[in-house]
């Protein structure tokens, strides 16, 4: 019976670690400790999504601080101002939070990436 319970026990811990590194949300991200929060900045090109009762869905494709291209999706309670640049915070696909940003102070790399 002790066998059977280790089995067991060593198939859950194999099934929650695949969950977390081949499926990919913003619940499974937020709690992956093999995701690292970074930050992407984007800028504000499109109409977001509005959403029943209130706010506004944004996808939007921004760069890290080294310049790589990213896609984050976050909500704002909303419509943000077209042309803002943004900083948003996120583990993956989870948001954590963003801020609008002046031009001058994204990192120089994503400064280029917007021109």
């Amino acid at each position: 019976m002790k066998k059977v319970l280790a089995i067991l026990a060593a198939l859950a811990a194999a099934a929650v670690i695949c969950g977390l590194l081949f499926f990919h949300n913003d619940v499974t991200d937020r709690i992956n400790p093999f995701i690292h929060k970074q930050d992407v900045y984007v800028q504000i090109n499109r109409d977001g999504k509005h959403l029943s009762p209130g706010g506004t869905e944004y996808t939007l494709e921004g760069y890290n601080q080294s310049g790589k291209k990213d896609e984050v999706t976050f909500f704002a309670g909303k419509d943000l101002r077209k042309q803002a640049y943004l900083k948003v915070r996120a583990k993956g696909k989870y948001v954590e939070t963003w801020e609008e940003v002046r031009y001058e102070d994204m990192p120089n790399i994503v400064q280029s990436k917007f021109h």
